[in-house]
C-alpha cells in the first residue's frame, strides 16, 4: 500500500512538470488546473456499478471511466488502418466521410489486414510507448511499424479544446495518464478551455426553448452581425452573454462608425497639421502596440 501511495506522489509530480511546459493559453486555465492536482488523490479511481473496464486484479470493481478515457485521441492517429471502411472519399466533394458501414468493432480488417487479436498488450506498448518488440510477435514487424510511424508523425497533439468545467475531472485525467503512460515528448503540448456561451443572460437549453443553433443565428442576424456580437459578448474565462438585443442594434452601430470615419475623411483639410506633439507620439505606440499584441494571437 506504502508503494502504491509513493506511486501515486510520483505521478503528480510528473503531471505538474507536465502542466509547467504545457501552454493554457491563460492564467486562469493554468489556475484551476493546478488547483484541481492538489486534491485530486482523494477521487475515487474504481466503482463497482455503470460502463467501464474491469480492474484486471479484482473484476468487482471497475475503472473510473472519465479516467479511462481520456487518451482516445491516441488511437485516431492510426484507426484508418485498423478499421476497414473507416474513411471514404467523395470524388464529387473534395472532403472526407465517414463510412456508414459499422466495422468500428473490429469486425472487418482495414487496409493492413490486421485482426483484433493480433494487437496483443506488447503491439500496444510498441507502438505507443516504444516498447520493445515482442518475440514471437502476433504482428509482422512491418504492420507494427506502420502503425508506429502514424502515431510518431501526429502525436502529440498541438491543441485540446474543451469546456472550463470538464478540468477538475476529464482534462486533469488526461494529463495524469499521459505522464503515466506516455514518454515525455508525447506529452500534450497545449490545453484551451472555452467558457459557456449563455442566450439572453441564461443557460442554453432545449427543453426550455432557450436555445440558439450556429445556422439558426446566422439565418436570423446574417454572419457579420453574429460575429461581431459573438466578440462582444465578454471576454476571459466568464460566461458569454448572446443578447438578440444587442445583436439588433449592432447593425446600426456599424452603419454610424462608418459614417463617422467618412465625415471625418472629408474634413480631413479641417485638421491640425504639423510636428507631431506627445500625444501623437502616445497614440502612435498605442496603435503598434496593439498591431503586435494582435499578431502575436494570430501566430499563437
Amino acid at each position: 500500500m506504502l508503494a502504491f501511495f509513493f506511486a501515486i506522489d510520483s505521478l503528480k509530480i510528473a503531471d505538474e512538470r507536465l502542466l509547467a511546459g504545457m501552454n493554457t493559453y491563460t492564467a486562469e486555465t493554468r489556475h484551476a488546473f493546478e488547483k484541481t492536482l492538489a486534491w485530486l488523490n482523494k477521487w475515487a479511481c474504481a466503482r463497482t456499478y455503470g460502463l467501464g473496464s474491469k480492474l484486471p486484479w479484482d473484476p468487482h470493481f471497475l475503472v473510473e471511466s472519465l479516467s479511462e478515457s481520456t487518451i482516445y485521441v491516441s488511437h485516431y492517429t492510426i484507426a484508418q488502418l485498423l478499421h476497414g471502411g473507416f474513411f471514404m472519399f467523395d470524388h464529387h466533394h473534395p472532403i472526407f466521410k465517414c463510412c456508414t458501414e459499422n466495422s468500428i468493432n473490429g469486425s472487418k480488417p482495414g487496409p493492413l489486414g490486421i485482426t483484433p487479436d493480433q494487437m496483443t498488450d506488447e503491439i500496444w506498448e510498441y507502438v505507443f510507448c516504444n516498447g520493445a518488440f515482442p518475440s514471437p510477435s502476433p504482428l509482422p514487424r512491418e504492420k507494427a511499424d506502420a502503425l508506429k510511424y502514424e502515431f510518431e508523425d501526429i502525436y502529440p497533439f498541438d491543441v485540446r479544446s474543451s469546456a472550463k468545467d470538464l478540468i477538475p475531472n476529464h482534462l486533469t485525467f488526461a494529463l495524469y495518464n499521459h505522464a503515466a503512460i506516455f514518454p515525455s515528448d508525447k506529452f500534450p503540448l497545449s490545453m484551451r478551455a472555452n467558457r459557456h456561451l449563455m442566450l439572453e443572460g441564461k443557460n442554453m437549453s432545449k427543453s426550455t426553448g432557450n436555445s440558439l443553433t450556429l445556422k439558426g443565428v446566422i439565418e436570423k442576424f446574417g454572419a457579420d452581425v453574429t460575429t461581431l456580437s459573438l466578440a462582444d459578448a465578454g471576454n476571459g474565462m466568464e460566461d458569454a452573454n448572446f443578447e438578440e438585443k444587442t445583436a439588433n442594434a449592432n447593425p446600426l452601430r456599424v452603419h454610424t462608425l462608418l459614417g463617422w470615419c467618412e465625415d471625418v475623411v472629408k474634413d480631413e483639410a479641417s485638421l491640425r497639421h504639423g510636428p507631431w506633439g506627445y500625444h501623437d507620439e502616445v497614440f502612435e505606440h498605442e496603435v503598434n502596440e496593439l498591431i503586435n499584441v494582435t499578431q502575436s494571437h494570430y501566430e499563437a
